[in-house]
C-alpha cells in the first residue's frame, strides 16, 4: 500500500506534470518536470530522497539545530 512505503517518481507519473518545492522557513521555491526527474532518476527514485539531495546545501539543514523546511505540497493534492 502507498501509505506504507515511500513515495516514488514513477508513484506521480499521470498524477502531476511538475513536482513543486517549497520551503517555509527560508521562502525558497522550485518546481521541477516530473518526465525530466524520472529521466534522470529513474520511476523507482523516493522523492524524499531527490529532496534529500536537492537541498544539500540549505542553510538550515546546514545548522546542527534546526531541519530544512523544504516540502512538496502537491503531493497532498495527488495521493
Amino acid at each position: 500500500m502507498l501509505q506504507d512505503r515511500a513515495v516514488t517518481f514513477g508513484d506521480l507519473v499521470g498524477r502531476l506534470r511538475m513536482l513543486r518545492v517549497e520551503c517555509n522557513k527560508c521562502g525558497w521555491s522550485g518546481s521541477y518536470s516530473l518526465a525530466l526527474l524520472v529521466r534522470q532518476c529513474g520511476r523507482s527514485h523516493t522523492v524524499l530522497d531527490w529532496k534529500d539531495m536537492l537541498t544539500l546545501n540549505c542553510p538550515q539543514r546546514l545548522k546542527r539545530d534546526d531541519q530544512c523546511g523544504a516540502r512538496c505540497p502537491d503531493l497532498l493534492k495527488v495521493l
